[in-house]
């Protein structure tokens, strides 16, 4: 009898929290959403979070916060997320650090597994940019500057083991220079510090093509097979002599332990928000490849990465975190 009253008990227990777990999901948001950002506020994966953020507030009429916590190379606004509650009212929307950090970082200071992947936003190209007011005017300029003296090249990026620092030491190997590193808290710090001449260069996205058509910046080239549709007028490395192709992913991640009908729910509404005309066109000006999909095909996607990004530390290239 004590079995059989245990076992009804378990199983009531089991049905107590799949009801929970069903109500929780059938009301869904019923309060504000918290999207990390683990950037500063002004670059552009702030910008996709608070043009999408707007979007689902709308749709959902509730409150989405956009919250910048950059630093240590994302890892202060991830560990934030990797250790909230998986209830879906705390999401992060992140780039490639996340797949960089677990292979470049002694330092990791959250599992990489305490996440369940949402959807991929989309991916970006890597596009060398120097002030227009430098010496730097064309490439082999740039490459000139590298070889007269090892760490005479500075590069800007949006952190350590950022898109734009592995393109930046992949660049490097390629054309055979050593760079001296300049990681910030995201893109907007160090873009700034580049207008001021405090940097030579930095490898951005294509949204940075609107600065170069406001004569700001000057583009040297892109790590693109074709010419970006973006920025048209900004030759490939491979026209000229690099063989370089690379560039960032942004995508959105929860929880390891969110239920499976919030993380649909959640899915469901990004997918929607980068149909919206409003948002589509914040991501189109930002040169954005805009991807979409299910949980099942980002994880894939984190996994491909990672393997590649392993596989070229595995080939002997050197990709210094400090």
């Amino acid at each position: 009898m004590n079995k059989i009253l245990t076992k009804l008990r378990l199983a009531g227990a089991v049905l107590g929290l799949a009801c929970a777990v069903s109500a929780h999901a059938e009301n869904y948001p019923d309060r504000p959403i918290t999207l990390i950002v683990p950037y500063a506020h002004g670059g552009v994966t702030d910008l996709y979070a608070r043009s999408i953020g707007d979007y689902l507030g709308r749709h959902w009429n509730t409150q989405v916060i956009v919250d910048n916590k950059g630093g240590a190379g994302t890892m202060i606004g991830t560990q934030h997320v990797s250790r909230a509650k998986p209830d879906g009212y705390t999401i992060l929307l992140t780039s490639y650090a996340f797949t960089s950090n677990p292979v470049l970082r002694k330092d990791l200071n959250y599992d990489p597994a305490a996440f369940e992947p949402i959807m991929l936003l989309g991916n970006s190209r890597s596009m060398l940019v120097v002030n227009s007011e430098s010496d730097l005017k064309t490439l082999d300029d740039v490459i000139a500057k590298g070889k007269k003296s090892p760490g005479n090249l500075s590069f800007a990026s949006s952190g350590n083991a950022s898109s734009p620092h592995i393109a930046a030491e992949l660049w490097a190997k390629e054309v055979g220079v050593t760079i001296t590193h300049v990681p910030y808290k995201g893109t907007a710090p160090a873009m700034n510090d580049l207008y001021g001449g405090l940097v030579d260069g930095i490898f951005d996205g294509p949204s940075s093509i609107n600065s170069v058509r406001a004569g700001r910046l000057r583009a040297l080239g892109i790590a693109h097979d074709t010419r970006h549709p973006a920025a048209p007028e900004v030759p490939t490395f491979k026209e000229q002599g690099i063989d370089l192709v690379f560039g960032s992913w942004f995508g959105f991640l929860a929880p390891k332990g969110t239920p499976e009908p919030v993380l649909k729910k959640l899915n469901e509404g990004l997918n929607q928000a980068i149909k919206d005309p409003q948002v589509r066109s914040v991501l189109d000006k930002a040169g954005l490849f805009v991807s979409g999909g299910t949980p099942k095909e980002f994880g894939d996607f984190l996994a491909y990465e990672s393997k590649r990004l392993q596989g070229l530390v595995d080939a002997g290239v050197q990709l210094v975190v400090q």
